[in-house]
């Protein structure tokens, strides 16, 4: 049985010294959480482009940023390449942005998508402060 997640928001790509991650805040059946998502250094750089721009007013500061839960690949001249989406939201308004990503951080979301049930499920990913 797949599941038909809500977008994950975003709430911090960052550095530190385990190494690149994306925070997120989860919603599954059982209950909300925050959770620390591994990045390479390939897709860690896509996400931080993305969330670090401002795309619709630059002064405001009301932006909200989420991962969709799904990916897609494709081949162009045999060579594989894989996107994911974020959704930048600013009030009313939403846009939908496509980043290239890394077949192993695809490859995690269709993990995510297809074996996660609930929170005992991803407890190794719990955010910990």
């Amino acid at each position: 049985m797949i599941i038909n997640f809500p977008n994950f928001k975003i709430i911090e790509v960052s550095k530190d010294a385990k190494g690149r991650y994306v925070k997120l805040e989860i919603q599954l059946p059982d209950g909300l959480s925050f959770i620390r998502w591994e990045l390479d250094q390939f897709t860690f750089i896509q996400i931080k482009e993305v969330v670090s721009k401002k795309h619709f007013d630059s002064l405001a500061t009301d932006y909200c940023y989420e991962l969709v839960p799904y990916t897609n690949g494709y081949q162009e001249n045999n060579i594989p390449t894989f996107n994911g989406i974020i959704r930048c939201i600013q009030g009313k308004r939403m846009i939908r942005i496509e980043f290239v990503c890394s077949k192993r951080f695809a490859g995690n979301m269709v993990w995510f998508t297809n074996e996660v049930r609930n929170l005992d499920d991803i407890k190794h990913l719990i955010w910990r402060e």
